[in-house]
């Protein structure tokens, strides 16, 4: 007889898996033992194509994944499959989470030479990256020559 998803998908996990550094997790990570992606995702074969296993073990714990929304590794742990540490956010939020340099950014509440990023000194470029300022100023003060005959 031919095994179910959900028991070809248990094959593949490990309930004893690291315990998370991240506060209030509840229980080890259920490492995941099949393929990973080159990002060290968990990839699962269902339905015909190879399919995201954190997804599969979210669907089936907390039901479909919100429109708009991706499915998070609160544990950081990116071959986690366990759905206690899987949460459905916004891309935003979910690029918020996170460790990396977008998410280092976005919580800046000031400049590197300490000017605030508030609405009347925070520039948006079109790309979506800010810009202080005060900052552009003093630059275009420094970059600018003195007119001829004018006293500083």
């Amino acid at each position: 007889m031919r095994p179910t998803v959900a028991e070809r998908f248990a094959k593949f996990v490990n309930t004893a898996g690291p315990i998370p550094l991240i506060r209030d997790m509840q229980g080890p990570c259920h490492q995941w033992g099949g393929s990973l992606d080159d990002d060290g995702y968990a990839r699962f074969w269902l339905d015909g194509r190879n399919r995201r296993a954190y997804h599969y073990a979210y669907t089936a714990a907390h039901g479909p994944i919100p429109d708009a929304h991706d499915v998070d590794h609160k544990c950081r742990n990116r071959a986690c499959v366990n759905p206690a540490h899987l949460r459905a956010l916004t891309h935003r939020d979910n690029v918020l989470a996170s460790s990396n340099i977008a998410a280092y950014r976005a919580a800046q509440t000031q400049c590197h030479n300490g000017h605030r990023f508030d609405e009347a000194n925070t520039r948006r470029r079109k790309n979506g990256t800010r810009q202080c300022r005060a900052c552009a100023r003093d630059r275009n003060r420094a970059t600018t020559p003195n007119t001829p005959g004018v006293a500083a």
